[in-house]
C-alpha cells in the first residue's frame, strides 16, 4: 500500500549519480552518457530525455533472442526514482526465487548460480559463495608450468 512505512529500513535508498552506481557495479556508459550496459551486455538502461519515456530499461538474452523485459519511465518520473531502481537492477547482489522462476535458457545455459536457500547440509550464503568461488576459478584459463 502507498505509504505504508512499516518495512522502509530494510530498503536501502541510493543516493548516488547513475554514473556512480554504473561504476560500481561495473556497467558500461556510452560516451554521451545516455546508454549504461551491463557486464553481461544482457541489460540496457536508455535515457532519451527528449522523448515522453524518458527512460527505458530492456533485458534480453543472447543478443535480444528472447527479451524477458522491458521498463519504461515517463519524463516526470523523478530522478530519484530511476536512480534507486538502476542501483537496485545493477546491483551484483544474489536474488532469491524459487527455481521455477527462472528463466528457462537462463537455467539451462548455466547463466544462473543457482544454490539451495533450503535443505542445504551448509548455510545458503556459505554454499552460494562457494559455488562463486568454483565457478570464477573454472572460468580461469590455466597457465603452462615449465
Amino acid at each position: 500500500m502507498l505509504g505504508d512505512r512499516r518495512h522502509a529500513d530494510r530498503i536501502l535508498l541510493n543516493q548516488s549519480p547513475l554514473a556512480d552506481i554504473a561504476s560500481l557495479n561495473h556497467w558500461t556508459v556510452s560516451p554521451d552518457g545516455t546508454t549504461f550496459t551491463s557486464p553481461d551486455e544482457h541489460c540496457a538502461l536508455r535515457h532519451t530525455p527528449d522523448a515522453e519515456t524518458a527512460w527505458s530499461v530492456q533485458h534480453s538474452v543472447h543478443g535480444g533472442f528472447d527479451t524477458h523485459w522491458n521498463a519504461h519511465f515517463t519524463r516526470d518520473t523523478p530522478a530519484a526514482v530511476v536512480a534507486q531502481f538502476f542501483a537496485h537492477l545493477s546491483t551484483t547482489a544474489a536474488v532469491e526465487r524459487t527455481f521455477g522462476e527462472i528463466p528457462f535458457l537462463a537455467r539451462d545455459l548455466g547463466d544462473a548460480l543457482i544454490t539451495p536457500v533450503r535443505g542445504a547440509s551448509v548455510n545458503p550464503h556459505v554454499h552460494h559463495a562457494a559455488a562463486q568461488a568454483a565457478r570464477s576459478s573454472a572460468a580461469r584459463p590455466t597457465g603452462h608450468r615449465r
